[in-house]
């Protein structure tokens, strides 16, 4: 049977409620301003019609992400079977970027709002972002063979973690660091991992 779909106001809800909490702050928007920006009648009821609490919908919001970082992990590694390092690299940078794009609120909430994530949200995303050092490290060992030295799980947490850090940083100041613009950023990016990698191939 086929998953049932989801309601377009629960949907708009969702938005609605990350684009405010990534501005205001989870705290400081109240169920009312929600319901406001979602065109419902502030005060009616609509909102809880969907979520029992501002809470609820965040949760809501965090398991809709990890569904999508599950199918994610579970589609890329096939997309990355192009024999070729550098364009493997880049394009798993520019497919992370489309990713995190696709969840800028989301994203923006979790880094800058931390405090007032309620526990079994952070801790789903949490899991998220295992499952993204999980699937590097699947990458490093097709790459380097069972033979390696190299502490697989160490290297790809900075692997991925370089990404996501200036992803981050671009989040939270609004602005890249040091104005390194993300082509220049990706560039170096695959140039370092590529040629350290053919390193320790050969």
């Amino acid at each position: 049977m086929p998953a049932p779909t989801p309601h377009p106001t629960r949907n708009l809800l969702i938005k609605t409620a990350l684009d405010l909490f990534a501005v205001e702050g989870v705290r400081a928007t109240t169920v009312r301003k929600i319901e406001r920006a979602a065109a419902l009648s502030p005060g009616a009821g609509g909102m809880y019609r969907h979520f029992r609490s501002k809470d609820e919908l965040l949760l809501a919001a965090v398991e809709t992400y990890y569904l999508e970082v599950l199918a994610f992990v579970e589609t890329l590694p096939d997309m990355l079977e192009l024999h070729d390092l550098r364009a493997e690299l880049r394009l798993a940078a520019s497919l992370f970027r489309e990713f995190n794009e696709r969840h800028d609120a989301l994203v923006r909430v979790m880094l800058l709002d931390g405090l007032d994530i309620p526990d079994r949200a952070r801790t789903r995303m949490e899991e998220s972002w295992e499952q993204g050092y999980a699937l590097y490290a699947d990458w490093l060992r097709r790459r380097l063979g069972p033979e390696t030295r190299l502490d697989i799980e160490a290297t790809s947490i900075q692997l991925f973690g370089s990404l996501a850090n200036f992803h981050a940083q671009y989040k939270t100041f609004a602005r890249a660091p040091m104005n390194v613009n993300n082509d220049r950023f990706v560039d170096s990016w695959v140039e370092h991992w590529a040629t350290f990698l053919e390193t320790t191939i050969d």
